[in-house]
């Protein structure tokens, strides 16, 4: 989990960044590389937490 923290804090471009170069790398507009980027982080999430047991 921790290697996904990680991955998501520093692989994903901020939403500036993204904004700013989402039509030349992705050929996508502002407003769907954002929702791809959001759900590539929910994947990410719900794979790295798949299988984690609760701490109560």
């Amino acid at each position: 989990m921790r290697e996904t923290l990680k991955k998501i804090s520093r692989q994903y471009d901020t939403p500036e960044r993204l904004r700013k170069s989402c039509e030349k790398e992705y050929g996508l507009s502002y407003e769907e590389a954002l929702e791809m980027a959001y759900e590539n982080i929910q994947l990410d999430a719900a794979l790295a937490s798949k299988g984690v047991q609760r701490i109560n």
